[in-house]
């Protein structure tokens, strides 16, 4: 399974790739925000869970969501967004832009994974 995280370098960032990481048969890529081509990169990299931590996405994770979301359809990855705020309205703003989950990045990391090892099972 190809997983892209966006956002700039932080703690958050290096611990949960390193944890994902560790999931059998599972690439990582991963992507500032700020990337100039990020639109085209992304559709280049053909990922099938594109990882947003929305804190470190310099304002720009909310269009990305709405850009390349596709609810899981054949050919477009699955939206994960990820923040440190646990807000019920910034929660429902991700789904509302498209992403299929939304996990606080510090208390629902094991969700996360969770969730991750079953979509990769879910694509065989």
């Amino acid at each position: 399974m190809k997983v892209l995280f966006i956002g700039s370098e932080s703690p958050v960032r290096e611990r949960l790739v390193g944890e994902i990481e560790e999931l059998t048969d599972v690439q990582v890529e991963i992507l500032d925000s700020r990337d100039v081509d990020l639109d085209r990169t992304i559709a280049q990299l053909h990922s099938d869970v594109i990882l947003i931590d929305i804190d470190h996405a310099y304002g720009k994770g909310l269009e990305i969501i709405k850009r390349h979301h596709g609810r899981g359809a054949a050919g477009t990855p699955i939206i994960v967004a990820i923040a440190s705020s646990n807000s019920l309205q910034y929660r429902a703003s991700c789904h509302e832009a498209g992403a299929t989950f939304f996990f606080n990045s510090v208390r629902e990391q094991d969700w996360l994974l969770k969730s991750l090892a079953t979509i990769q099972e879910q694509l065989g």
